[in-house]
């Protein structure tokens, strides 16, 4: 009899304590949370009692390590090429550059051989043509001494001759230098001109040039 009353009496004060221990233990190191909708409730059955327990969701975990990458996806198709954009505005004109060192032939000339004389003259040389030549002759056929102004001289300097039609024969000739100026005086560019077959003829226009 006595026992029994014990258990009687012990029962209430059981379920009271549990009523009060667990949302405490749920709220242990923890605020108190609220119940929300992803709260997981049940009914325990405790002593012949209905009692109403929540699961609370507990503080997240460490995180884990990362995966390892996954495959490469496929390579998208190219899209169309877009329109053509608008010209860009002409920029402005850039500065005038520093102008360049005169050229480097000292001398030139083209010689009409039809108007040459046997002694030294400008006539027979075309003077919109000709630069730093002072004069020209014809010594012997097929002979032509040229003078050229100082500093240029055949003791120092090399010509250079080639052939030209349009004041002579359209078939031209022969045209060489003679470096030696053998039949013209010192200093003078001498100018041989020859048939095809090799005579000598005074019926080819040429031109020299002294670099």
């Amino acid at each position: 009899m006595r026992h029994r009353t014990l258990t009687l009496l012990a029962t209430p004060a059981v379920l009271g304590a549990m009523t009060v221990a667990v949302p405490a233990l749920a709220g242990i190191g923890n605020a108190p949370v609220a119940h929300t909708s992803s709260t997981k409730c049940f009914i325990a059955h405790v002593a012949h009692h209905r009692v109403r327990e929540c699961l609370v969701r507990g503080p997240r975990g460490l995180r884990g390590l990362p995966g390892p990458p996954g495959p490469r996806g496929l390579t998208g198709k190219t899209g169309p090429q877009g329109k053509q954009g608008v010209q860009g505005k002409q920029g402005n004109p850039g500065i005038q550059g520093i102008q360049g060192p005169p050229g480097t032939a000292r001398a030139y000339a083209v010689v009409a051989a039809d108007l040459v004389s046997s002694t030294p003259s400008a006539t027979g040389l075309v003077s919109a043509q000709t630069s730093h030549i002072a004069s020209v002759a014809r010594p012997a056929t097929g002979v032509y001494c040229l003078a050229a102004d100082s500093p240029v001289s055949s003791d120092s300097d090399a010509a250079v001759a080639s052939p030209e039609v349009s004041y002579a024969s359209k078939t031209p000739g022969i045209v060489a230098i003679n470096a030696q100026h053998t039949n013209c005086s010192a200093g003078n560019f001498e100018v041989d001109t020859y048939t095809l077959a090799g005579v000598a003829s005074s019926n080819y226009a040429f031109t020299i040039v002294i670099p």
